[in-house]
């Protein structure tokens, strides 16, 4: 685009200065373009040469789309030693490492729909990371490169949310397989949906610099998160989804009671319900620290009132 400056015919200049922009963002449905590697790599080359003070990279492909995954992972190679932040939707094969000494925030969407290779990502200059997960489980290896001591250390992460579309449940579908040790000496914040963690993974991230947990999920998970230590957050927020599997109705008041009686001294202490399958257990729990209740299921008025905190 360009402007012609009024009573000035001889002064012509770009409206938009391309080479200062510093934000790249591309969608994209189904795959409609039948073009090979080398033409991805060939518009890469030329959006980085176009384009060269990018620090940002969003890319959001729903269903196949070979071309655009082809070009994401080499525009992510071309700015790598600049990237700030790097927002990748959708499957993609990453041959390459991405040093990415700047890399400040990261989001990844991790899906069963094709395989991925992901890429191999320092983390010590992290802040923030999401990971959303579409019926695939997340493994910390992405983050072990060059590491012999199989120990990874979050320096710099102070926000860390994984999500998944599906409840997974049982020793076999518990995050870090490969039982890596996990560090997060500056953890602030933490969001958790239909995620299991192993022990030792749950020390990691509920830890004395934590200030807000938030988790949404299976009762039994979140009561397993919870036995760590509460008493330096200043919030707490527990969605309960759940009811999925039979044992936890039964558990649901001795687990919720167990929760909530640990959260004196917390600020605020939010829990929202979303199933039914809670509703005639309620009565039993004491809430004795609870700030915020949120009930989302249908049921007759004076049965809602049975279930409010005393």
């Amino acid at each position: 685009m360009f402007h012609d400056l009024p009573g000035d015919d001889k002064i012509t200049e770009p409206f938009i200065k391309w080479y200062e922009l510093e934000y790249m963002d591309a969608e994209s449905g189904n795959d409609t373009l039948n073009l090979c590697h080398v033409a991805s790599k060939a518009a890469a080359d030329t959006l980085v040469y176009k384009f060269p003070n990018v620090s940002s990279i969003n890319f959001m492909v729903f269903g196949s789309h070979e071309f655009f995954q082809k070009l994401n992972v080499e525009l992510a190679v071309g700015y790598d030693k600049q990237l700030t932040k790097f927002d990748c939707a959708m499957p993609a094969t990453y041959p390459y490492t991405l040093t990415a000494p700047n890399l400040v925030e990261l989001d990844l969407l991790f899906s069963s729909s094709s395989h991925q290779n992901l890429p191999a990502i320092f983390p010590q200059s992290l802040q923030r990371i999401n990971i959303s997960l579409d019926k695939v489980l997340f493994s910390w290896d992405m983050f072990c490169i060059g590491n012999e001591s199989k120990a990874i250390v979050f320096d710099n992460l102070v926000n860390l949310s994984i999500s998944s579309a599906v409840q997974f449940s049982g020793p076999d579908n518990l995050m870090n397989a490969n039982d890596l040790d996990l560090v997060f000496p500056s953890l602030e914040r933490l969001h958790l949906k239909n995620i299991s963690l192993t022990k030792k993974d749950a020390k990691a991230m509920v830890g004395r610099w934590l200030k807000r947990l938030n988790y949404e999920g299976s009762i039994i998970a979140a009561s397993q998160l919870c036995k760590q230590p509460l008493g330096n957050l200043d919030e707490l927020y527990l969605s309960w989804l759940g009811g999925r599997y039979p044992d936890e109705t039964d558990d649901f008041v001795s687990l919720t009671n167990e929760i909530f009686n640990k959260t004196d001294g917390i600020e605020q202490v939010h829990c929202d319900i979303y199933t039914p399958n809670y509703a005639r257990c309620m009565v039993g729990i004491d809430w004795p620290y609870l700030t915020h209740l949120s009930m989302s299921f249908i049921m007759p008025f004076k049965e809602l009132l049975r279930m409010l905190p005393k």
